[in-house]
């Protein structure tokens, strides 16, 4: 390509990209932003934000605003924690912060930004396809459309609003693409080598889509030689494993880190049935995932086109990708033998642009009598997929426009046949311009209407829903006032568990598909704590149990007021507003905690989870310790002096079943069995809907609300032991909607927090050490150490951390379940723990030694 056409398909692409996102620049104008109202406003643009500050301020590997903390290079290497495109948005977001030339970036800003954001991205994409397609010996202008039928698409629409980080995945296929030709046709690895490891690194899991994708190219490519001077199979053999293994050894640095994190998650497997087939959607005019336009259909109908290398080639991967769509277990297979995901079908898009671009030059050699026979073909088309799909109903012009662009369309190669150029350029502009309107439209109904978007709006991320400036202001009073380390504030807004990344505090929750699988462990199964929402990939604050949130520094709690209901033990007004009111938790236990009274997970594992409590205060709860303290700690089970009964139904031998509209069992205690000393029952059950196709259903005892999930949600934790602290009354009351359930294993425990109060006293008059907090990095000086034992700091353990005492190192020991520790000597005064991710130190001179013997072979090849 000469300089010219460089600049005419740079304007071009930025042109075209503009008018694809026509629809969101106009709601951009009105206040409605380009991002999906639950995961868009929940994950992608409060990562963007929190993520864009660690990065500016130095940090790559940690934060501890993540949740209670996490490694963002390995639990958000999914996301953004890793990803080129938004290393390279990052560096010019900054670049204009520090020219002033825009605010400090917050939620708002990520979210008005991501319209602009994606245009500049659809831009590169229409220019690298272009250029791929070009290379092919493809013509430029069909090129471009071929482009435009990728880029400007359904999925790229679709992912770039839900799941922003997913349109990332458009960018790399084409240059692997790229990289297999540039092999296959000149023996040049180069390519190949680079777009591998871009792949590898930048996100583990579309790594695996076009990394299976690029290998079927290539097989196809195989079946279909474009042309007989290509390489020898042996050769191409050679070279590709090569250059694959030198790309995954330079991305490794990113890749290995990320699938560890992967690894290390907590989801339970997909357990329903996947069927064979599923109509999923109809793609000629209403799906969700991918839309076939009407110049790819009216192409299918031209038989002499097969003959054409280039387009058999696409045409035959177009079909099968296009078949693909209809059967779950692909979109199983691609979403890594999971729960069916429809995320592969970009890839649909991009054999069909393929196809259109090489079919497109032979519409000028056609005939006024092959016109009329494509015109039957092509109305066959359209009515079958129309008669065949009873839920698609032609109401409105919106919905009519389907068929009458392909007419338009078809129209046009009719009169291009009888008038030559004129038309001919006709026909090219009607196709673009199909394609823009159909994905316009696309914008409006599937995610605009559909989708919720309209929701997403400057009104609400700047309300108390969202991102609330007025609990902001007294989340940062409250905080300024508190100058020890790790102060954390338990509170989320409209159900958002990362409100606290959105609103910039240490808090007790988090959303990410990929979390610490110690803290879930410790949530699920540990310590059993119910987050008042059922759901994976999250976890939320303590269960309102004073002993979790003294120990994890769960130090504020903020409440709307007037609704100030299940205040943990200890907790007092502290602050408040105009309309929330924050409390101070009085026995939050120090950030150091030492102890050479030591329990082994193992002599817990029969313990009810206040009993693990026990031992977590009394002492330290050290996993693979082989010494144990001589007291396990033991409350009594108080359900044998309880009276229980159901209520709305019948309970009989664990089988609940109530025919009214709400019911569930009144578990009473009697007078005589109730301490006066008592502040709080914990209340333990095992629950499960005995209807497999039920929906999900709340949970209710006494004022403590929670719900669960329907036993077909993907979203279900399968964990169905429950544990529900409430403070004293006379009667617990357990209640659930009409229905058949199984509830089983009833246990009833008092909590006097005598213990908490015993521990925080003393600690009281203990001497503080200090903590310095750095990035990746705390610092604990003056430790004072009279013994042997273990201690723990009130962070995640997760592999990656290290520990130097005294300048010596030191072995990390997983404490309390989930908590970071060590071993400690009499005579311990400094103590630092460092970060970095698990096995980047190797990746990297694995990366090193992958990159250097890449170019010697690039420069000999």
């Amino acid at each position: 390509m000469t300089n010219k056409q460089w600049i005419l398909l740079v304007g071009a692409s930025l042109f075209i990209a503009i008018l694809a996102h026509a629809f969101f620049l106009y709601q951009w104008t009105q206040g409605v932003y380009m991002a999906g109202p639950n995961d868009g406003l929940s994950q992608m643009v409060p990562l963007r934000a929190m993520l864009y500050e660690q990065f500016t301020s130095g940090n790559f590997f940690y934060s501890f605003e993540f949740g209670l903390g996490g490694g963002t290079y390995t639990q958000l290497a999914y996301y953004y924690g890793i990803n080129i495109f938004f290393f390279l948005i990052t560096a010019v977001v900054f670049a204009l912060e520090s020219l002033s030339a825009i605010h400090a970036p917050d939620v708002l800003f990520w979210a008005q930004a991501t319209v602009f954001i994606s245009i500049i991205r659809l831009t590169l994409i229409l220019m690298i396809t272009t250029y791929v397609f070009r290379y092919m010996n493809m013509r430029l202008i069909p090129s471009f459309i071929g482009a435009i039928m990728y880029g400007v698409s359904a999925m790229y629409f679709r992912h770039v609003t839900f799941w922003e980080f997913f349109g990332d995945a458009f960018l790399w296929l084409p240059l692997l693409i790229f990289g297999v030709e540039k092999i296959i046709r000149e023996k040049k690895p180069g390519w190949l080598i680079a777009a591998t490891a871009i792949s590898f690194f930048d996100n583990f899991y579309f790594a695996y889509i076009n990394g299976f994708f690029t290998g079927l190219y290539i097989i196809a490519r195989w079946l279909f030689p474009l042309n007989a001077k290509e390489i020898a199979k042996r050769i191409q053999i050679k070279y590709f494993s090569i250059s694959v293994l030198l790309g995954f050894g330079i991305g490794s640095v990113g890749f290995i880190p990320a699938v560890w994190g992967f690894l290390q998650n907590v989801r339970p497997p997909y357990d329903a049935e996947i069927p064979i087939l599923s109509s999923t959607s109809n793609i000629l005019y209403d799906s969700a995932y991918v839309i076939v336009p009407a110049i790819f259909v009216l192409m299918l109908g031209l038989f002499f086109l097969y003959k054409k290398p280039q387009f058999r080639l696409f045409v035959v991967l177009s079909l099968f990708m296009l078949i693909l769509h209809f059967i779950p277990w692909a979109a199983s297979f691609f979403n890594g033998l999971s729960a069916p995901q429809q995320r592969f079908e970009y890839l649909a898009t991009f054999t069909m642009g393929g196809a259109v671009a090489a079919g497109l030059p032979y519409l000028q050699k056609l005939k006024p009598k092959q016109v009329i026979q494509l015109g039957i073909w092509l109305a066959a088309v359209y009515a079958l997929f129309y008669f065949a799909d009873p839920t698609y109903e032609i109401t409105s012009l919106a919905s009519a426009s389907f068929p009458i662009l392909a007419a338009l369309v078809l129209l046009l190669v009719y009169l291009q046949t009888k008038f030559g150029k004129l038309a001919w350029y006709g026909l090219l502009t009607v196709i673009v311009l199909s394609q823009l309107i159909i994905m316009n439209q696309y914008q409006f109904h599937k995610l605009y209407v559909d989708g919720g978007v309209h929701t997403t709006t400057k009104d609400y991320i700047v309300s108390d829903q969202y991102d609330s400036k007025e609990q902001q202001e007294l989340m940062d009073r409250v905080l300024e006032s508190d100058p020890s380390a790790l102060s954390r504030v338990s509170w989320v807004t409209d159900s958002r568990n990362n409100t606290p990344i959105i609103q910039e505090f240490p808090g007790t929750s988090v959303y990410s598909s990929i979390l610490n699988q110690h803290l879930l462990n410790f949530y699920y199964y540990d310590l059993e704590i119910d987050m008042k929402r059922e759901s994976v990939s999250r976890y939320s604050g303590f269960g309102d149990r004073a002993n979790l949130h003294s120990m994890w520094r769960g130090k504020y709690a903020m409440f709307e007021k007037g609704e100030e209901v299940n205040i943990p033990y200890g907790f007092e007004p502290y602050m408040d507003s105009e309309n929330y009111i924050v409390y101070e938790n009085t026995n939050v236990l120090p950030f150091v905690r030492t102890s050479d009274q030591i329990y082994s997970e193992a002599a817990l594992e029969n313990s009810h989870v206040l009993d693990r409590e026990q031992a977590m205060l009394q002492g330290l709860v050290v996993k693979g310790s082989t010494s144990a303290a001589e007291d396990v700690p033991q409350n009594g089970n108080l359900i044998d002096q309880a009276t229980v009964e159901s209520v709305g139904g019948t309970y009989t031998d664990g089988r609940l079943l109530i025919t009214e509209k709400e019911g569930g069992l009144d578990i009473t205690i009697p007078e005589d069995a109730q301490d006066t000393d008592t502040e709080d029952y914990y209340v333990s059950f095992h629950l499960l809907n005995n209807v497999e196709d039920a929906p999900g259903f709340g949970l209710h005892v006494n004022e403590f609300q929670t719900s669960r999930k329907s036993r077909t949600s993907i979203y279900k934790t399968n964990v169905n032991d429950i544990t529900i602290r409430i403070p004293k009354d006379e009667t617990i009351s357990i209640r659930l909607p009409k229905g058949d359930y199984t509830l089983t294993d009833l246990e009833l425990y008092a909590e006097d927090y005598e213990t908490l109060e015993q521990v925080h006293e003393e600690s009281e008059d203990e001497q503080k050490p200090e903590i310095t907090m750095d990035g990746n990095n705390i610092t604990i000086e003056n430790l004072q150490s009279d013994s042997h034992g273990y201690m723990a700091i009130p962070v995640p353990y997760e592999k990656g951390w290290q520990v130097e005492v005294n300048g010596e190192k030191r072995d990390i020991e997983q404490v309390n379940y989930a908590f970071l520790g060590t071993s400690i000597q009499p005579g311990d005064h400094t103590v630092e723990f460092t970060y970095m991710p698990p096995y980047f130190k190797t990746t990297l001179v694995v990366m090193a030694i992958s990159l250097l013997v890449g170019v010697i072979w690039v420069r000999r090849a």
